[in-house]
């Protein structure tokens, strides 16, 4: 095994520093204490007001030998540093990779590898990376959050080294360097506090962890006092009444969470109480968590951040924040209740959540879309993705939002692929002229923020709607989008575009890399689309929508990117302009599909431009043929349609009839008034009302359904 460059303390690593002497250091009686005497106290001190210690693997023997000679690997790239190499060098061109290098992360190697094999070579490299980063690096090198950050690991190894343990590489000299140090850096966070967002809770967070685990630094009072002031205001600040993370990234918020779920458990272990409001608003945030999760276990990437399961610290949570839901969600289904809504709409995010039924079995079979209907969040992590989705079913993501991949930008690259990645292109939306929905330089949005909002959102057990639009300061069109969750089968995607003059309309889905099988364009008489494994994409065949298989990306993590395929539709033109997609996933066998646009009358007012939409779609499966009709309306005041042999006052319509044209499923929203082949079925309600009828041996006709509405 391989022995580090640099292992021994020496004494110049307190000499000069005016604060690291023991009578400023700590409080009485440990300040009178010999260095000796110090040194036994800490090894001799209970464990049981830290964190549950992970045993250690041979994996972590594996990782960890790297780092003794001195070789990083972050953020997916490696660099092999000098003996007594200087920490205020970067090797990367990115500077995440110095960030990774200052945050510590690979300490837990390290400390685990020491814990599996009892080696004091993995101590003596961490005394020596600790000490050498002591002498050269000041308090706050590139920002706070790194500080935050870096204590944390610092304290995860140090419980493996020296409370309950001989470690022969930890002498009385290096811990006082070691407390000093961290007392410095608490102090210094608590001055220099990011403002708000995921970085101040990682800040606050490791100055709470510094003052409750180590009550004899003279600093350990008033830190905990203005981290138990501070983090409560944070916590307030950090999420949206709906729970949601303000800065709109599923994985950022999952950062936020974290770090808050250590402060509970910590002040659980030490029996430091904290205020009741916290935990209502952990609550609701847990509650997030447990919708946008996958059916697979897995979290969407939306805005910055990378794919992910967090169930690992939903289980976490349980411990201190049990519901049914949570058991539910964690035990797939064999445990817990389902959660009460199937469907969910976070509004104060405009995150909205689709499923089907929470008791699909096997459960990863689920269907689940998240659709971003929100804006782009607090702080630089939001991609413009105003509209955006993702999409999942029968234990596949087959729509995706491709990542970050990079927070760097260099300008010999040939590609700016922080941009390539943050921009609209690279989602499941619409792009206008070619143009992002917010300007882009240097990293940074520029000039005024586009906006998006619900405008209507409803979810039973018949269907799911949700109709939003999004409005960009760079054109002058208006997207309105709706979905609808048709029968717990497929959804149907509503694009309408108006603009007064002539725009350039690109509708986009990203698929996820590899598949199995190559892609096949549908014929003619099916629609314009494409048969994917497990997912049919497909809109009504028009002479002005162009469609295309183009090159992308997917980058499950930072630093790394595979090509992927992307489904594009493509038109142009003036006044107001649409698209309606199919997305018809299956589990083995693709049904036969034909899709056809229906055109739709207004009586009213003729001469405005069309806001609604109508769509024939019919479905062959083995043993069954349904003719499913669709209509959608933009307008928000109501009007009289006309589409195939239906007339209707509503906003949405679903129909499903099948080989003997018999309805066997009728969903609507907003309705006041219907008629089918002539067959007058409401008329001229008071108020509109949603209406949900499936035909069963109990209910054969709708005719009750009807009556009740009336």
């Amino acid at each position: 095994m391989m022995k580090p460059e640099f292992r021994a303390m020496d004494s110049s690593i307190l000499s000069g520093n005016p604060g690291a002497d023991k009578a400023a250091l700590l409080l009485p009686p440990f300040d009178t204490c010999s260095p000796a005497e110090l040194l036994a106290h800490f090894r001799q001190r209970a464990v049981d007001n830290y964190f549950p210690l992970k045993p250690g693997k041979a994996k972590h023997v594996a990782s960890a030998a790297p780092i003794l000679d001195n070789e990083f690997t972050l953020n997916n790239e490696t660099h092999r540093l000098g003996n007594g190499f200087d920490w205020l060098h970067n090797p990367s061109a990115d500077l995440e990779w110095l960030i990774l290098l200052h945050k510590f992360y690979y300490a837990r190697d390290l400390a685990l590898a020491y814990d599996y094999s009892g080696d004091e070579g993995y101590a003596d490299n961490w005394v020596a990376l600790v000490g050498s980063w002591i002498k050269q690096v000041p308090d706050g090198f590139v920002n706070s959050q790194v500080t935050g950050r870096r204590l944390q690991q610092w304290l995860l190894a140090y419980h493996y080294f020296v409370p309950g343990r001989d470690c022969q590489a930890i002498n009385a000299e290096f811990l006082l360097a070691f407390l000093h140090s961290i007392q410095s850096q608490a102090l210094f966070l608590s001055r220099n506090l990011t403002p708000e967002g995921n970085h101040r809770t990682i800040e606050l967070s490791a100055i709470f962890t510094v003052a409750i685990l180590f009550p004899e630094l003279s600093a350990s009072a008033e830190l905990l006092t203005f981290a138990q002031s501070e983090l409560l205001a944070n916590l307030r600040q950090d999420f949206l009444a709906d729970g949601v993370q303000k800065e709109l990234s599923t994985d950022y918020h999952h950062t936020v969470l974290k770090n808050f779920l250590r402060v509970r458990e910590l002040a659980d272990l030490n029996g430091v109480n904290l205020p009741e409001p916290f935990d209502a608003v952990i609550e609701k945030a847990l509650e997030f968590s447990i919708y946008a999760h996958k059916p697979d276990g897995w979290l969407p990437a939306i805005n910055d951040g990378d794919v992910n399961s967090y169930l690992s610290l939903l289980g976490k949570a349980e411990r201190y924040y049990p519901s049914d839901a949570l058991r539910y969600v964690l035990s797939q289904g064999k445990q817990g209740q389902p959660p009460t809504q199937r469907s969910r709409l976070f509004a104060d995010s405009g995150y909205c959540i689709l499923r089907s039924d929470w008791a699909e079995r096997p459960y990863a079979d689920g269907r689940y879309l998240f659709f971003d209907c929100g804006d782009l969040g607090f702080g630089s992590h939001g991609h413009y993705d105003l509209l955006s989705f993702e999409m999942a079913a029968f234990g596949r993501s087959l729509i995706v939002d491709p990542g970050r991949y990079t927070y760097h930008e260099h300008p010999s690259d040939d590609v700016n692929w922080r941009h390539a990645f943050k921009g609209t292109a690279a989602h499941n939306t619409v792009m206008i002229d070619g143009k992002d929905q917010m300007a882009y330089q240097c990293h940074e949005p520029v000039g005024p923020q586009p906006h998006a909002a619900v405008i209507r959102f409803e979810s039973n057990q018949g269907f799911d709607f949700v109709h939003g639009r999004a409005l960009s300061p760079r054109y002058e069109v208006d997207h309105q989008r709706s979905i609808f969750y048709a029968e717990n089968e497929y959804w149907i995607i509503s694009d309408l575009l108006s603009g007064c003059t002539s725009h350039r309309y690109q509708q986009f889905f990203h698929l996820p890399p590899p598949w199995s099988a190559p892609i096949q364009s549908l014929n003619n008489r099916q629609g314009q689309g494409v048969c994917l494994p497990n997912l049919i994409i497909a809109q009504a065949p028009r002479a002005e929508v162009a469609m295309r298989i183009e090159s992308g990306w997917f980058s499950p993590e930072y630093g790394v990117k595979h090509a992927a395929p992307v489904l594009s539709f493509s038109q142009e033109g003036d006044g107001t302009r649409w698209f309606q997609t199919v997305l018809y996933p299956y589990r083995d066998d693709a049904p036969d599909i034909r899709i056809d646009s229906l055109p739709v009358s207004q009586s009213q007012h003729p001469a405005t431009p069309m806001q609604a939409m109508a769509l024939s779609i019919t479905l062959k499966t083995t043993g069954t043929v349904y003719s499913d009709c669709f209509f959608v309306s933009h307008l928000n005041e109501p009007a009289e349609y006309r589409f195939a042999d239906i007339v209707c006052r509503a906003r949405l319509l679903f129909v499903r009839r099948n080989l003997l044209g018999e309805i066997v499923s009728l969903q609507a929203d907003a309705i006041e008034s219907l008629s089918i082949a002539g067959r007058t079925l409401l008329d001229s309600l008071d108020k509109p009302v949603t209406l949900n009828y499936r035909q069963s041996p109990t209910n054969p006709t709708p005719s009750a359904v009807w009556e009740r509405a009336a």
